[in-house]
């Protein structure tokens, strides 16, 4: 379910990209978070709409990967 970006993911702290890539993996934690957290609730709709937000806030952190990439490139 990962991607692969390009460039890939820094963990380097004085990097450019380190903010972008920070809040992407904090994206992806908390959709992973909220497909585990739907196998184990009882209320399917609000599982669902947990799930729908994390991909909403992964979805806006990897444009925000994007403007910033093609900022650097420029």
């Amino acid at each position: 379910m990962n991607r692969i970006y390009d460039p890939p993911l820094t963990i380097d702290g004085n990097s450019p990209l380190y903010r972008v890539d920070k809040a992407v993996k904090s994206a992806q934690l908390q959709l992973e978070t909220a497909h585990a957290a739907k196998r184990y609730h009882t209320n399917q709709n609000l599982a669902h709409e947990v799930i729908k937000e994390a991909r909403s806030a992964l979805k806006k952190a990897e444009q925000w990967r994007a403007l910033k990439v093609a900022e650097l490139r420029t």
